[in-house]
């Protein structure tokens, strides 16, 4: 492990990554061996991040506002984590743990006391993502949690040279197995139903042609369908990303640029168009029950 003041250092004989404070968020990946970075760059004048965690809310709350026990507040998309420094916890050779705490200005937006711990661990040429969120309050939390790395394509290629490569959860029939439900948002970043389609695969798979995302700004797969998504060049594995037991998983680029795709395991969703209900009731919040400590990850393979 390498400290350079508020970035952390992570390399094996495989792969260097680099993690930074602000928002406990992913910087780098870069292999090695193939002499290449594997994260977007954050270039500002595209899309100025990474891989920041969404964290205490997935995507937007209708018209930036929900309703928690009757009182309204506002919220940023997203939420606000990415954006906060985080407090070094452990970090050593192959492994560093961050750790953020409500303040007085984020109980002003979201009424909760907690703990957030993020940790990354590198072995071998597989990254994992650890996520451990604490109540330490006599109530219940309600919170959502999600990644957002993306992968920027590889020199001279473009987002047209990826295929996408999906394992599904459970058992099922083998035509099923070649389809998957995705939810769609409009354009103002909301879930509404006419959007929703299927997406067909062969062998598991599916190229990403011109105007893939012309059916949906954002892929959000539902109902713990992907086990793992992986992004393959030229028809060759490129990196994998392993969410088993997630309930959502985000595909997403800015296709007028394309110069990466973002694969994005969430537990938790956008609102509904016009949705008014309390937090609780919302689709894809988590609970998290008195005292208790809530613990997921998920890994990213570069192959």
């Amino acid at each position: 492990m390498k400290q350079d003041g508020s970035v952390f250092t992570l390399e094996n004989e495989e792969l260097l990554v680099t993690i930074d404070r602000r928002g406990a968020e992913l910087t780098g990946i870069y292999d090695k061996k193939a002499g290449r970075e594997i994260l977007w760059k954050a270039d500002p004048s595209v899309w100025g991040r990474h891989a920041p965690i969404l964290f205490p809310f997935v995507g937007k709350s209708f018209e930036g506002k929900y309703l928690c026990d009757g009182t309204e507040y506002e919220i940023m998309p997203h939420g606000f984590a990415r954006d906060m420094e985080f407090e070094p916890v452990l970090c050593d050779m192959d492994e560093c743990w961050y750790r953020l705490k409500d303040t007085p200005k984020t109980y002003a937006v979201y009424p909760f006391h907690f703990e957030l711990e993020v940790g990354h661990r590198l072995t071998g040429r597989v990254i994992e993502v650890i996520w451990r969120v604490v109540n330490p309050d006599s109530g219940e939390l309600l919170f959502m949690i999600g990644g957002h790395p993306a992968f920027q394509t590889p020199q001279g290629k473009t987002i047209y040279d990826y295929t996408l490569s999906f394992n599904k959860e459970g058992s099922g029939a083998e035509e099923s197995a070649q389809q998957l439900h995705y939810l769609a948002p409009n354009e103002n970043g909301y879930q509404e139903e006419r959007r929703s389609g299927t997406l067909q695969l062969k062998d598991g798979q599916v190229p990403i042609t011109k105007g893939f995302f012309d059916a949906a700004l954002t892929y959000m797969f539902d109902d713990g369908q992907v086990s793992s998504v992986g992004l393959l060049v030229d028809g060759k594995p490129y990196v994998t990303v392993s969410c088993g037991g997630f309930p959502y998983l985000g595909v997403w680029t800015m296709e007028a640029t394309h110069p990466f795709v973002c694969l994005e395991p969430w537990y938790g969703i956008c609102a509904p168009d016009g949705y008014a209900g309390e937090l609780k009731d919302r689709p894809g919040i988590q609970k998290l029950n008195a005292w208790g400590t809530w613990e997921k990850s998920y890994s990213i393979r570069i192959e």
